[in-house]
């Protein structure tokens, strides 16, 4: 299936979270997700399947933090097999009804990038590319460049995923809470404006944009119109399970339950929103939720 023509069918449901799914069948401390595309594949394709069933159109594959400089770089797997491994399994569960989005997520490292820090641009585009090319090989459908808090990382992320890749590519960032008195003036992190964005990632090459995870949750709508005013691309937006508490256990626990999270996801969707998913702390059953209210 081609993005592009499932976007004119209608909205499309993205998949949830995967790292708290791994956790649920035996992701220990210590473990990075990605590498179980390798170890253990089969719980990997578990969750991909348990959001497929619940109605998931779009899944993403397990490689948010498989980069030089994230989790890949002190492993005993290579960037290149991880991003690999993860697109394969992805593949194989969606088959050729489901979308596969290649997922790259930002290095942790943004606060080296100048004038902040001294690391060369060049060493975020090379983790970037060698996501790309290994997630391309094996068969996405589309890049989707996610959780960015920094412009200038994402800036960088596009440009490589473009300059080596000619898939699809959707960029998502991720924004702070609003002052108060002022509920509009939304911005990430690092102060970068929702139109500053917008624009440069569209001019290095994404053609959808949105956001996921961070601070927003029920502010997601006004993100959702206020992007939807400065750009007539299609939008993603993957909104978190509530913000997050730790219980008297030491657990963490998610505030939304499958039909207030809809309630917001469905408010999104009418504020302009093209592609919508869950992100942290969501489940089969949120996803399962959305598919019953938006796909009659």
């Amino acid at each position: 299936m081609q993005l592009y023509d499932a976007l004119k069918a209608g909205t499309i449901i993205c998949d949830g979270a995967m790292g708290t799914e791994l956790q649920r069948r035996g992701l220990g401390k210590g473990i990075t997700p990605d590498s179980w595309n390798i170890t253990n594949p089969e719980q990997v394709k578990d969750v991909h399947k348990a959001y497929i069933q619940a109605g998931a159109m779009a899944i993403l594959t397990n490689t948010f933090g498989a980069n030089a400089m994230r989790s890949a770089r002190d492993g005993e797997y290579t960037v290149y097999q991880l991003n690999l491994a993860g697109a394969k399994l992805a593949r194989e569960c969606a088959g050729d009804d489901v979308l596969v989005f290649g997922d790259i997520g930002p290095t942790g490292w943004e606060d080296q990038l100048p004038p902040y820090g001294t690391q060369p641009e060049q060493v975020f585009y090379d983790a970037f590319k060698e996501q790309a090319i290994a997630l391309t090989e094996g068969g996405v459908d589309a890049i989707i460049i996610e959780t960015m808090s920094s412009l200038a990382e994402a800036v960088i992320a596009v440009r490589a995923v473009k300059e080596n890749s000619s898939l699809p590519i959707i960029s998502s960032m991720t924004f702070a809470r609003p002052p108060s008195s002022r509920p509009d003036d939304i911005r990430t992190s690092w102060g970068d404006s929702v139109s500053d964005i917008i624009k440069a990632v569209t001019d290095e090459g994404a053609v959808v944009v949105g956001a996921n995870c961070g601070d927003l949750i029920e502010e997601m709508v006004l993100l959702a119109k206020m992007m939807r005013d400065l750009t007539d691309l299609p939008l993603i937006f993957e909104v978190n399970a509530g913000r997050p508490r730790i219980d008297d256990d030491y657990k963490t626990i998610y505030s939304l339950d499958p039909e207030l999270f809809t309630d917001i996801v469905v408010n999104i969707v009418s504020a302009g929103a093209n592609i919508v998913g869950g992100c942290c702390g969501t489940t089969p059953d949120h996803i399962s939720a959305i598919k019953k209210r938006l796909i009659k």
